[in-house]
Formats: structure tokens, sequence, C-alpha cells
């Protein structure tokens, strides 16, 4: 058996350079806790007596306990070391974020005989990472910001600009066209004008989409659910596959920013059906109640899988996931095999945060 004082030098040594107060602690095997060090002590405002066994469990944020449970239960069925981040009330009442580490004490034929470890409070280095996310999540929100209003800058020159010049060639060129059928031009001449005609018509067509996709007129001048039903029918046209959108009301509380990201959010969910689903169907729904705006998302398709969810090349639900994000919302989403996938976004409205 290895010597519980040389764990806890090890354990020490692994967290004493955080310069904060190291918390021991020794359990049996049975998980019951047989030593804590003054430190602990201390920090909790507990006598020994009242944490030994189950008692320090009481300190426990009742949020935190199953989790921490079931973590310290794998660790002990596989007889391996964890950390863990939990909650743990302080002396003066205020719960603090702190992480412990466990190593295992294994007997001569390898059998599990406790554990020791210790405890650390991380509660400030967890507020700085917090604000940390917190302005990098504000700056990707300016970046996202700025990157939809340079698109609709860029859709609006196309569309006003390209669009106009390449309308008044077409013009020119059927104007051309007639004074040269009129002065009895060779037929191969007129063909040739003609030709050209057709690839301005190409060329409108394709500034047309470009524009339309870069920024859909229909989000500014007719609203979101107008934009969305737009979206379904251009999708159905181009994929095959139907798609119902159903709005309990045509106006919303979202503001411009919130109805931007539910819309990009919605295409990248229409371009995974298309991609990954193998749907014959899509069904949106859009509800708005008590100031709070849901948008969901269900196919008939294959079903996403657990491990779908967290793949490193899932770039598509990450980034949906991250547009929620940055406009306060909750995004979920789910699957069952060959019953298809659901997407679900809440947002609550800016009429709601006023109150």
């Amino acid at each position: 058996m290895r010597d519980p004082a040389r764990f806890v030098a090890d354990t020490l040594f692994r967290t004493v350079a955080d310069d904060a107060p190291v918390m021991l602690w020794i359990s049996g095997p049975d998980g019951f806790c047989t030593f804590f060090n003054r430190e602990w002590l201390a920090f909790t405002g507990r006598l020994l007596a009242d944490e030994l066994g189950r008692g320090w469990w009481q300190g426990v944020h009742h949020e935190d306990r199953d989790r921490l449970a079931r973590h310290l239960q794998r660790a002990a069925e596989n007889r391996s070391p964890f950390t863990s981040e939990y909650r743990l009330r302080r002396a003066d009442g205020q719960y603090r974020w702190v992480i412990g580490h466990g190593s295992p004490r294994l007997g001569p034929s390898g059998e599990l005989i406790g554990y020791v470890g210790s405890c650390a409070d991380i509660t400030d280095e967890k507020q700085q990472q917090r604000e940390s996310e917190e302005q990098l999540r504000q700056l990707a929100a300016r970046v996202q910001t700025a990157r939809e209003e340079e698109r609709a800058n860029l859709a609006r020159e196309l569309h006003d600009e390209l669009g106009q010049t390449l309308t008044a060639i077409k013009l020119e060129l059927r104007r051309t066209t007639s004074a040269l059928r009129s002065d009895r031009v060779d037929r191969q001449t007129v063909d040739r004008v003609q030709s050209l005609t057709g690839l301005v018509d190409i060329g409108l067509s394709t500034v047309k989409r470009i524009a339309t996709n870069l920024r859909p007129a229909t989000l500014d001048h007719l609203g979101l659910a107008a934009a969305m039903r737009w979206e379904a029918s251009a999708f159905r046209a181009s994929t095959g596959i139907r798609c119902y959108l159903r709005a309990a009301r045509e106006s919303t509380g979202l503001t411009s920013d919130q109805q931007t990201v539910v819309f990009r959010i919605f295409q990248e969910a229409l371009t995974n059906v298309m991609r990954h689903a193998h749907a014959s169907a899509v069904y949106v729904t859009l509800a708005e109640r008590k100031g709070t705006f849901e948008l969901r998302i269900r196919d008939n398709g294959r079903g996403i899988k657990d491990a779908d969810l967290t793949h490193p090349r899932a770039i598509g639900l990450l980034g949906m996931r991250e547009r929620a994000a940055l406009i306060g919302g909750a995004f979920a989403i789910s699957g069952q095999p060959g019953k298809g996938t659901v997407i679900t976004v809440r947002i609550q409205t800016a009429t709601r945060r006023r109150r």
C-alpha cells in the first residue's frame, strides 16, 4: 500500500502553486471521509466531527450534488484519479467555487482502500474567466453586427448600382437590336447582339441571387416571418424537400439584430437538413408568448446522434449555438434515430427585458 502521507504531499504540490489555502482530506473505500485538515475546517467554519463521514456533503451546493456524486462514483468504480469543480459553502454562508483533486489509494492486490485529495478556492479565477468570456462574446457580437451591416451595404450596392447598370445595358441592347433589324443588318450580327442581351439577363439573375443571399430584402421590409417564408420556399424549390412554416403572428418584439440572428440560424438549420438529415420534410414554427420568442425546427430525417453534437467538425451546430448566445438566447438540439431532429431557440424580447 502506498503511504497516505505521500499522497497528501503530492496533492499539496499540485495545488500550492495557486497561492490559495489548500484544503486536504482523506476518505475510505466507502467514500466516507476520515480526515480534514485545518484549512478545510477554517474554510467551512465547522468542527471536524461535523465534517467526518458524509457530514461535509451538507456544505456542497444542492445543484452540484448529483453531478459530483456521479463523478465520484465513476472514479471509484474505475479506481482512477478525478478532478471536479463544485460549489462549497464557506464559513460566512457564501458558496464558493472549488476545484477538487483526488487520487486513489490501492492495496497490495490493487483493491481500492480510499482516496486522498485536496480542494482550492477558484471563485476569483472563474469570475475572471466569465468576465473574459463576456468580453469575447461582446466583441463577437460587435463583429457579427458589423458583418451584417457590411453584407447589407454590399447587397444594396449590388442591387442598386450594378443591377441598374446591367438593366440599362439590356435596354440599350434591345434598342440596338431593333435598329439593326430596321437597317437590314445581316442575321448573324443581330443574333450576336441578342445573345448579349441573354448574357445580361443571366448577370441580372446572378446579381439578384447574390444580393439576396447577402441580405434578403424581405427581412428589412416585410419582417422575420415573411423572410423565413421566402427562404423556406426557395429551399423547397432548390432541394425538393418540403418546408412548412407556421407563425403565430406576423410582427415580433425582437430587435433587428435578434431577427437577423434568428434568420441566420434558420438558414444554417436548413443547410444541415439538406446535407445530413436525409429528410423529406421540415416543419418550422414561430411563437411568441409573455415576452419569449421561440423558433422550433423539426425534420423527419435520420435523427442526429449524440456523437454528432460534440463532433469537432460540427461547425454548423457550433455556429448556431454561438449566434444564439450572442443575443442571450437559449439553443437546444435533440434527435431520435429514425424520427428526426428538433432544434429550439428561445429568446427574451426587448419588451420583456424592459420590465
